[in-house]
């Protein structure tokens, strides 16, 4: 009898599970969030496509959809965007996915001000859209609490929450863990958090580790400066890839790029009348014929992803996309080359578009002297001799570290003797590297400098036997590992002075400024004598001033051997092009500061800079001490004023003129 009554309760029990589970209809997810995505969700009047989603318009977003879905392997991908493309959009179709499909969820947007935004203007509608308020529920148990889980920055659903958050907000980025991390316009917000924990991506990122192969990152923005930007060092990580569409002529695949040239047979061009846009096209790479805008919807839907790196990470992917792939109905190609044209005209304009349209990190090329140009400036002396016309001679000593792990960049230190003539001519006398430890001024690089010194090594002479040594050594004390023994090394040699580098100075309220005609400020100094640790005399100058004069003069071409134009600068036989690589190595930005491209050395252009402001003190305080002397004699005001470092550079050539006599 128990053994019926038994049966009978099993049996029940198994009725009331099944009745329960028939009444929760619990179903599989979808494998991809492009097929859950199809059709759900319904665009609003206004925008460019009302009505329900639609996968076709806008093809290339498929894969990265589908990259986020639960079952697919790639864990991270990063879409560096132009604008006008959908792309935004393709991020809260995965968030609406992983509401209805429960995990937990952190969206992080740049600024406070655009997550407000964004989370009233696009998330509530979007969940209303894709039927889903049903599911947002409080949390905890009791009927009467008032908390809910429908909040602006959060919401909450069975088996997930939806958090929102500020790059900028430190205890936001590293609280509970999360599956799923979209990383909206990542370059919109500064790298780092302002509390000290480094990048807020990785903080970010750092929310997500538990989930280990099953966690989905996704990061989208367009990106900003191209030495600056996180969104461009992200996509470098990942196998950068680029959607290549066919030609609806002749079916060849091909990356739409704007950069392809007006050298080039293909690429945009423009059809223009009396000034006037009238429309843009696209030339076919292989057969060059015009691809008008209304092809652009049969090219996208047949287009495909196509990688042009190796990624470090199997699980990692990046993503490239242009405005020139905004789909029909959208951004045409007219309108795109217009914003061209018109950035073209303003005078910031080209970085704006490279960022917003191009979704590419603005990069900008420079100027600098023509290498083969200065190369041929080379005279007819030989390193060492001292050519007829130079008065004096300064030192540029630069201190180099150098990396334990590179055969290449050993530690050493390099300088350059450079002598000075009227008219501010240069001619480079002897360039010199000395190999050895930079730490100890007492032994390695230091010791074997002070030999080759004690030999004669600062010592030259010209035609005539006349001999010349340098009247002031500019060291370099820069490098914190080595500033100590820059200090004690040029507190033993009476001509060396140790010097630091900066941009710009700025001159002080007791100060007036320098006349300046290389670079655009009107308040800034070339030089400014200070005081250092322990009461030591240090120079800082201003290197942006220096190279800025010496590109400009670098750019003087030669007239003849016996006469060249005032700011000549002259080279011996012998040197290599190391040399001049090196002293041509930085590129001159557009707002007058340099940037030296990675790779470069730059040891040449910066021993010439501490050259030429060594130059330039030694004759300002020949100026100082020569009106100092006319004040003495009673010389009257203006007499006092037109002593300049002219004056001083005659006297000079003078006392040299009597020596030889």
């Amino acid at each position: 009898m128990n053994d019926i009554v038994q049966d009978v309760y099993k049996n029940s029990e198994i009725k009331f599970l099944n009745s329960m589970i028939e009444q929760k209809q619990i179903k599989t997810p979808t494998p991809l969030i492009s097929e859950w995505i199809e059709g759900r969700r319904i665009y609003p009047p206004g925008t460019p496509f009302p009505g329900p989603h639609r996968n076709a318009r806008t093809p290339y977003i498929v894969e990265l959809m589908d990259n986020m879905s639960p079952y697919n392997p790639i864990t991270m991908q990063d879409i560096m965007k132009g604008v006008q493309l959908g792309l935004t959009a393709t991020a809260e179709d995965v968030i609406a996915y992983f509401i209805e499909n429960p995990a937990e969820i952190l969206y992080v947007s740049s600024t406070e001000t655009l997550l407000e935004k964004w989370a009233s203007k696009r998330l509530e509608p979007l969940i209303d859209s894709c039927d889903l308020r049903k599911l947002i529920v409080a949390t905890g148990n009791n009927p009467k609490s008032r908390k809910t889980g429908d909040k602006l920055f959060s919401k909450s659903y069975y088996g997930g929450t939806l958090d929102m958050a500020s790059a900028q907000s430190a205890s936001s980025l590293r609280s509970d863990s999360k599956r799923i991390l979209i990383l909206d316009e990542i370059d919109g917000a500064p790298v780092n958090l302002r509390t000290g924990e480094g990048k807020y991506t990785k903080a970010a990122e750092g929310r997500t580790n538990a989930w280990n192969e099953r966690k989905k990152i996704m990061g989208i923005s367009t990106p900003t400066e191209y030495h600056t930007s996180e969104m461009w060092q992200r996509y470098l990580l990942g196998d950068q890839r680029h959607y290549m569409v066919p030609c609806p002529y002749c079916g060849k695949y091909q990356w739409l790029d704007h950069d392809a040239g007006e050298s080039l047979q293909h690429g945009l061009r423009s059809e223009t009348k009396a000034g006037v846009l009238i429309k843009a096209y696209y030339l076919c790479e292989y057969y060059h014929d015009a691809i008008f805008n209304h092809h652009k919807s049969q090219m996208l839907g047949k287009g495909k992803w196509e990688p042009t790196a190796k990624s470090t990470n199997l699980h990692r992917r990046s993503y490239q996309l242009s405005s020139l792939y905004s789909p029909s109905g959208m951004l045409s190609w007219t309108d795109y080359y217009r914003e061209y044209m018109e950035a073209m005209d303003s005078p910031d304009g080209l970085r704006t578009f490279t960022n917003l349209y191009k979704g590419m990190p603005y990069r900008e090329t420079g100027s600098k002297p023509i290498l083969q140009n200065v190369v041929e400036l080379v005279g007819i002396y030989n390193r060492r001799s001292i050519p007829d016309g130079v008065i004096f001679l300064t030192v540029g000593l630069d201190v180099q570290r150098g990396s334990d792990k590179d055969d290449t960049n050993p530690a050493r230190l390099e300088l350059e003797v450079v002598g000075h003539g009227l008219g501010y001519k240069t001619w480079s006398i002897e360039y010199k590297i000395v190999l050895g430890a930079v730490d100890d001024p007492s032994a390695g690089a230091w010791a074997d400098l002070r030999s080759w010194a004690e030999s004669g090594g600062f010592t030259f002479s010209n035609a005539t036997g006349q001999q010349f040594s340098p009247v002031i050594i500019f060291m370099d004390a820069n490098d914190n590992y080595s500033t100590s023994a820059v200090y004690e090394f040029t507190s033993m040699w009476p001509s060396a002075i140790p010097i630091r580098g900066a941009s710009l100075l700025k001159k002080q309220k007791h100060e007036k400024a320098d006349q300046l005609d290389e670079i655009r400020h009107t308040n800034v100094k070339r030089f400014r004598w200070i005081k250092a640790d322990n009461d030591i005399n240090v120079v800082m100058i201003s290197t942006v001033y220096y190279k800025n004069l010496l590109y400009r003069r670098l750019k003087i071409a030669r007239i003849s051997e016996d006469e060249q134009k005032p700011g000549y600068c002259d080279f011996p036989l012998g040197y290599d092009n190391d040399y001049y690589k090196g002293l041509t190595a930085e590129e001159r930005l557009s707002d007058g500061s340099f940037h030296c491209p990675g790779g470069r050395r730059n040891e040449p252009l910066d021993c010439r800079v501490y050259a030429l402001a060594a130059a330039d003190c030694f004759l300002d305080a020949r100026v100082n001490d020569l009106r100092a002397t006319a004040k003495k004699k009673g010389k009257k005001a203006h007499y006092i004023q037109s002593i300049n470092s002219k004056t001083v550079l005659e006297l000079l050539k003078k006392s040299l003129q009597i020596k030889e006599k």
